[in-house]
């Protein structure tokens, strides 16, 4: 679950909760529902700072968990009066790559229309120590999951961290085909393989999770093996080849303290005789007058990053299931080549395989539908420039 969402639930049962002890349906103030969430970390070690801006919504929505705000003047401000501004991107998100000093405390700046100025609080930059290993490690069974993990070191001025994750692999559709069909000749050609290959595809995913440890738990500041992402047996993940690349963040305690509260809340709460969520404190605030209210932790420093791939035979026994290819099969009739138009030219149907007669002539296709066949439906059939073979 992202920051956001937990956010946006532990804010929500808050209400819910407190709203339950009375006999009566209660008024809830929708002051609570329009509460500004923000996720940010201002980056001085050579990667784009990244901000994620949205609103609490309706009770009657609780479905849509958040609502993204595109509308916000976003900027850093350093100490000294330097003004380095985050366009918008997309889905609330606003970035840029600045190159920030370490030397300088800085505080994000976000301007909405008809609300007015919210800002952090000003941070020092903390920079972050290398990764020393990222691994995976499995049970002996053979249907157990994949855990993959981190190992880093602290020390007495860097005891707390947080990680991020961005997950690459290769897969396959349930049909391979090498076929299209070209509405220009009106016939079934093969595909130009350099560019309009829809059998192999790369897919990245963000993490999802909120993965934090303090060093001060451990013997010599040594974080070993740190789970941050578990990999369920059958995974699509492993079907070939699979990167992943981690970012490390060292944080203050304050922020430390802030994920852990998220974390244990929103976890907590699927008791209902869980103890009401406690106070999370927030170094984002309101600044005009009126009654706005922002919840979130904005970080800054110089983030370390390790990128590892890992190929199939490094897991060992996996057969790979994945629930939006069931009932994958190619169609059982002989498409004739005078009705291929009739079949593919919409493109919700794809050629497969060719049929040829007793004599080696072509008499026809197989097919498959669009979703069984064409990766890139959930991908991309370009190669990642960080691709390693």
């Amino acid at each position: 679950m992202k920051l956001s969402q937990r956010i946006y639930t532990l804010i929500i049962f808050s209400l819910l909760l407190i709203s339950c002890r009375e006999p009566y349906d209660p008024e809830i103030n929708q002051e609570d529902l329009g509460i500004l969430v923000v996720e940010g970390h201002i980056e001085t070690g050579g990667r784009a700072t990244v901000v994620k801006l949205s609103t609490t919504g309706s009770l009657n929505d609780v479905l849509n968990s958040y609502i993204p705000v595109s509308n916000a003047q976003v900027s850093i401000e350093s100490q000294s009066g330097q003004t380095y501004p985050l366009p918008f991107t997309e889905n609330g998100t606003y970035t840029q790559l600045h190159e920030l000093s370490n030397d300088q405390q800085y505080r994000l700046n976000i301007d909405i229309p008809d609300q007015g100025l919210y800002q952090s609080e000003w941070l020092t930059p903390i920079i972050s120590p290398a990764i020393e290993n990222v691994g995976i490690k499995r049970e002996d069974n053979d249907r157990s999951a994949t855990e993959i993990y981190v190992s880093t070191h602290g020390n007495e001025d860097v005891r707390y961290f947080a990680w991020e994750y961005e997950e690459t692999w290769i897969f396959n559709p349930e049909l391979r085909s090498f076929l299209k069909f070209d509405p220009e000749q009106d016939s079934v050609v093969y595909r130009d393989l350099s560019t309009e290959r829809i059998d192999r595809c790369w897919r990245t995913e963000y993490s999802n999770t909120i993965n934090i440890a303090s060093s001060a738990r451990f013997q010599d500041e040594y974080i070993y093996e740190k789970v941050i992402q578990e990999v369920p047996f059958g995974s699509e993940r492993f079907t070939q080849r699979y990167s992943i690349l981690v970012h490390q963040r060292a944080i203050s305690q304050e922020a430390f303290t802030f994920y852990e509260t998220l974390n244990k809340n929103t976890n907590d709460m699927g008791d209902i005789f869980s103890p009401l969520p406690s106070n999370i404190n927030t170094n984002v605030h309101f600044q005009d007058n009126g009654s706005y209210k922002a919840i979130g932790m904005v970080t800054a420093g110089a983030s370390a990053s390790k990128r590892v791939f890992f190929d199939r035979l490094d897991i060992g026994h996996w057969i790979v299931t994945n629930p939006f290819y069931a009932g994958c099969d190619l169609i059982y009739d002989t498409i004739p080549v005078p009705e291929a138009s009739n079949w593919f030219s919409s493109g919700r149907t794809v050629p497969v395989q060719i049929v040829e007669g007793g004599f080696g002539g072509i008499i026809g296709y197989r097919g498959g539908s669009r979703r069984c066949t064409d990766c890139t439906l959930r991908g991309t059939n370009v190669q990642p420039d960080f691709w390693a073979n």
